[in-house]
């Protein structure tokens, strides 16, 4: 079996990602089987502070839609959006014929089997304003406090901060004790970056309340769907969210948007 864990960062693309890609890499692997493969990477074009425009998210699906259809191509059996935005989650699963994970959507389902209430810790206004709406979408706002609960930090920031995480660390426990003052019984680090840097620090609970592990849980998801697949548990491909072209559709249309598009 292998995995393709697909990162919004820039690794392997831009030096200054190396430490928190290879990071990613040891936090996946270890809960892998080990005969699972993985494959961890970033995106070519990492536009900054992605979580404000929705202009600039458009394009970063693109990107993820192709790595998709990459990683089908290479014989891969899931594909994890590593990206909190959940950039191209539901297009990919009507694009391509295998487990598309979004690391927001499991880490939301999961957090509501470990506690009644869990809260989103991010790094920005723009990002709570997101995960409400996700919320809302996936059906879990009534279980979701809304805060919110911010560690103020660049994507830069954060990165750079695995070798030294002390003091953007201390912040984040602060705003995870608030959360769990105001009834948090689970906390939910957003962007994944946050996620690399408790578990860097082996952080994996405050106050009683766990800290969830996104990255980690969402390529053991991707493994478990992965496997469910092989003995024929998949979603519909007739209606609804993962309804997918028959084959000839699907590649004469994609042959047509290539003229147009950048499409791999």
């Amino acid at each position: 079996m292998k995995i393709w864990y697909q990162s919004a960062s820039a690794y392997r693309y831009e030096p200054v990602w190396d430490d928190y890609g290879k990071t990613l890499e040891s936090q996946c692997r270890r809960i892998l089987h080990p005969d699972t493969g993985l494959y961890v990477t970033g995106i070519a074009e990492m536009i900054r502070d992605i979580e404000n425009w929705r202009c600039f998210q458009y394009f970063q699906n693109v990107q993820t839609l192709n790595a998709m259809r990459q990683a089908e191509r290479e014989g891969y059996d899931a594909f994890v959006v590593g990206c909190t935005l959940d950039v191209g989650v539901a297009e990919g699963r009507s694009l391509v014929d295998m487990p598309i994970v979004g690391i927001s959507e499991n880490a939301y389902h999961l957090a509501m089997t470990l506690g009644r209430m869990f809260a989103v810790v991010t790094s920005s206004s723009a990002f709570c304003e997101v995960y409400g709406e996700q919320a809302t979408r996936y059906g879990v706002a009534s279980r979701m406090l809304p805060g919110p609960y911010i560690v103020e930090a660049s994507e830069e920031e954060i990165a750079t901060s695995l070798a030294n995480p002390g003091p953007l660390l201390d912040h984040f426990i602060a705003q995870c004790e608030r959360a769990v003052k105001d009834g948090a019984s689970v906390i939910v680090p957003g962007p994944a970056f946050l996620a690399t840097l408790a578990h860097r620090a082996g952080l994996t609970q405050v106050m009683g309340a766990p800290i969830l592990d996104t990255i980690s849980a969402a390529v053991k998801a991707a493994e478990m769907m992965a496997s469910l697949y092989k003995i024929g548990i998949t979603p519909s491909r007739r209606i609804g969210a993962s309804a997918r072209p028959d084959p000839a559709h699907l590649t004469a249309s994609l042959e047509r948007l290539s003229r147009q598009f950048r499409i791999g």
